[in-house]
């Protein structure tokens, strides 16, 4: 008898458990129906409301791209809602513009879309099978500059397609231009063991300065350059890359290239007035 009392009791106690939860359940669901129906239209309101439509495109930071350039790539209309435009897409398009380096794309509520572009800016020219381009700092090879007045020595070396495969050479560049002067200098050439060549603005020799101290061998080359014409006035090149020594190379008198056969036989001249001999000697 005592067992049954319990088991009925324990019923009751389950019913009523049952019966809070629905009606719980069926409060919460009273309470958020219209908790959803202001919710859908908020959304809606923002989604359709002519409050929200793009009524202006602003583009800044332009120098050399067209703004029309830039609205074409993007692709956007006057009028879609502001909330549906896709800034990703709109960027990435936008950086596939040659002379565009990257770009920011904005919503300023309730109704522009701003597009912030950074600009490439060319460092340098680079002569390509024979015609000349601009690069920037990240090796990427440009069309002639469309603002125009640039003015940089000419650098040989770089390869089209893949400008990361030129940042070690762009970067060797910028360091001859620090060390040496961009106004000094009508070409640079870089071969691909990081060696540099360069040529004066005042005088077609070509003189190697090697890997690297670009500067101290460019005053060397400086403070004998009228021993050298005078010493040597059919020279074409002028090697300092070894130490306590100055090559020349003299044009082939026959064929108007440097002779191997005069290379191989010469002997490094010291401009110091002592011969390699008796420095060897002392």
């Amino acid at each position: 008898m005592k067992g049954n009392g319990t088991q009925k009791a324990g019923r009751k106690n389950t019913g009523s458990t049952r019966l809070f939860v629905l009606f719980v359940s069926s409060l919460c669901l009273l309470c958020s129906v219209p908790l959803c129906w202001a919710l859908y239209s908020s959304v809606m309101y923002v989604a359709t409301a002519p409050r929200f439509e793009v009524k202006k495109i602003s583009v800044s930071g332009l120098k050399r791209v067209e703004e029309n350039q830039i609205l074409a790539k993007a692709r956007f209309e006057i009028g879609r809602n502001v909330f549906m435009v896709n800034l990703q897409e709109i960027r990435e398009r936008v950086e596939q513009l040659e002379w565009v380096r990257n770009a920011l794309v904005e919503r300023v509520l309730p109704d522009q879309i701003i597009v912030k572009v950074v600009e490439r800016e060319p460092i340098g020219l680079a002569r390509i099978h024979q015609e000349v381009y601009q690069f920037d700092m990240d090796g990427k090879i440009l069309d002639p500059d469309p603002v125009g007045g640039v003015s940089f020595p000419i650098l040989d070396g770089l390869q089209p397609g893949d400008h990361k495969e030129n940042l070690p050479k762009v970067a060797t560049y910028q360091k001859v231009l620090e060390e040496l002067g961009q106004n000094s200098l009508s070409e640079i050439h870089i071969n691909d063991a990081g060696e540099v060549t360069v040529v004066s603005a005042s005088d077609p020799l070509l003189v190697n300065l090697g890997a690297t101290d670009f500067r101290s061998r460019w005053i060397k080359y400086l403070q004998l350059k009228s021993q050298i014409q005078q010493h040597y006035p059919l020279a074409v090149r002028v090697d300092l890359r070894f130490k306590n020594q100055i090559i020349v190379r003299i044009k082939d008198e026959c064929c108007g290239i440097e002779g191997p056969e005069k290379r191989r036989r010469r002997q490094p001249r010291n401009f110091s007035g002592v011969d390699q001999e008796e420095r060897g000697r002392s």
